[in-house]
């Protein structure tokens, strides 16, 4: 993972900013910047988990291969961490992590984070807050790539991302979108020219934009709005800066 040698402090990731600033400057005192890069996979199951990457700018994506075919479980940006559920328990990676949209993040060491875990209040409860929204997240996109239209999950998947990237156009080719997904790229395709024709979207060769944010959501399948309801109810997300 590539690094810089200094330490900050964010004003963009959520729920770091949720923490007081006392917390926060001791949780980040040996923590390092450094980016995002799409296609990068920063945990493999069974990796060890080193440190927690917390999403300044972009999203990094948890992926599931069953039978070799990687879905999406859950998209992570700025509102939360990476790879919570696995630092609190077994320490080491349960499912891939992949840099999904370029930017930047915070990696943690996980000493520092288990540290700060056990004997902050605050910060516990908003991990622990986080922990199962982000359980809620990946069962509702479970089920929505079970039952519902590829192009109402597209909806949904680019409003996810729409929400955690700064600005309305953003990196993404069908062959990646696919991957996130679980589809093949004619699937993709269809999505994608349905969206544009309904005046949704517009893409390029490896970049799309948002155009009508209103219009995405009447698009999208009702799981989008069931899991920002999630975030909403169990992250107490206000800015204590």
């Amino acid at each position: 993972m590539a690094d810089q040698s200094r330490t900050i402090e964010p004003t963009v990731n959520l729920l770091l900013n949720a923490m007081g600033q006392d917390a926060r400057a001791a949780l980040l005192e040996k923590s390092r910047r450094t980016p995002i890069e799409v296609g990068e996979v920063l945990f493999r199951p069974g990796d060890a988990i080193t440190y927690v990457p917390f999403p300044l700018i972009g999203t990094l994506s948890l992926v599931a291969q069953p039978d070799d075919m990687p879905v999406e479980a859950a998209t992570i940006g700025n509102e939360g961490a990476a790879k919570l559920p696995s630092a609190l328990g077994s320490g080491t990676a349960s499912q891939e992590l992949i840099g999904q949209v370029t930017g930047e993040m915070i990696a943690v060491p996980i000493e520092t984070f288990t540290k700060h875990v056990q004997e902050e209040d605050r910060f516990r409860d908003l991990v622990y807050g986080y922990v199962e929204a982000l359980v809620v997240q990946i069962s509702l996109t479970a089920a929505c790539n079970a039952v519902h239209h590829v192009n109402q999950r597209c909806a949904r998947w680019l409003l996810q991302t729409h929400d955690r990237v700064a600005g309305d156009t953003f990196g993404l080719t069908q062959e990646y979108l696919g991957v996130m997904l679980g589809v093949q790229r004619p699937s993709v395709s269809i999505a994608q020219r349905t969206l544009r024709e309904a005046g949704c979207i517009t893409f390029s060769r490896g970049s799309i934009t948002v155009v009508d944010r209103e219009g995405l959501e009447a698009a999208a399948c009702h799981c989008y709005e069931m899991i920002r309801a999630g975030y909403s109810r169990l992250v107490p997300l206000r800015d204590r800066r």
